[in-house]
């Protein structure tokens, strides 16, 4: 089994998100299993140049057509995704060891709670899932396989 734990970030091109890459950058046991921001095309675009994820998640449809064209014109191999449902694939996906969740407010509840129902290390960057789900996540810790 490989040391090199792979992540999905919620919410990649917000503060919290550009953090965490730049902590994954200076160290060599992660690799970015997928990404997401609502509507930062060109921020989600260097990143996914940089990280080369597997998947890249717009919520917004249009940014995500955006996405995809700037995507091609760079030769990356990034699938980009664009819905909710996506979200909660790349949060509960089989291959990926932690979820940093940093999506402000409620958009990141379904992905973040999808993810501890499938056992997956959480990195919660903000209180508003456990402020309005709290017991929602306490269940699914206590029912999750780890």
């Amino acid at each position: 089994m490989s040391d090199i734990q792979s992540i999905t970030i919620l919410g990649s091109t917000g503060s919290i998100g550009e953090s965490t890459l730049d902590v994954i950058a200076r160290h060599n046991q992660y690799k970015v299993f997928a990404l997401s921001a609502n509507t930062s095309v060109e921020k989600l675009v260097q990143q996914c140049a940089k990280f080369n994820p597997r998947y890249a998640v717009m919520v917004d449809k249009t940014a995500a057509q955006q996405l995809k064209i700037r995507l091609a014109s760079v030769a990356s191999e990034t699938q980009v995704l664009s819905s909710s449902s996506a979200l909660l694939d790349i949060a509960s996906h089989e291959e990926v060891d932690m979820v940093m969740a940093a999506i402000v407010g409620a958009a990141g509840l379904e992905p973040t709670l999808a993810a501890v129902q499938q056992g997956k290390k959480i990195l919660l960057a903000n209180k508003e899932a456990l402020v309005m789900a709290g017991d929602l996540f306490m269940e699914a810790l206590v029912n999750s396989d780890s």
